[in-house]
């Protein structure tokens, strides 16, 4: 597969847009519920998930679930999640896959060993 790429559901309804570069998912995509409304975002790189990604998932209102950082498929930078009113149930960084520094998990803070220096939202 090369350039643009699209799949539907049988409704007509588009369930995911992306592009590929000689067979691996690189640049944005998005993905879509039966209904049309967005379930995800974000960007791909040499096959592998990189940059920020947005999910929707779950919350049948809409409401942002997550926001993370991926460098080269793994969790590393900032993450955030939500609960279905919005209000910020967890925050924190990641430092390749694991979490790092200080977090916000629901009315309370959890301190994990240090991110490493120049990580964005490290310690």
């Amino acid at each position: 597969m090369d350039g643009p790429w699209e799949r539907y559901y049988e409704n007509g309804q588009v369930a995911s847009k992306s592009i590929y570069v000689a067979g691996e998912q690189d640049g944005p995509y998005e993905y879509y519920y039966e209904n049309g409304q967005l379930q995800g975002k974000g960007t791909y790189a040499a096959g592998e998930q990189d940059d920020l990604y947005e999910s929707y998932a779950y919350y049948e209102n809409g409401q942002l679930t997550r926001k993370s950082t991926f460098v080269t498929g793994e969790l590393d930078g900032p993450y955030e999640s939500y609960y279905e009113n919005g209000q910020l149930t967890r925050k924190g960084t990641y430092n390749m896959g694991f979490p790092c520094g200080e977090w916000i998990e629901g009315d309370g803070t959890v301190t994990y060993d240090p991110c490493p220096p120049g990580l964005a939202d490290g310690n």
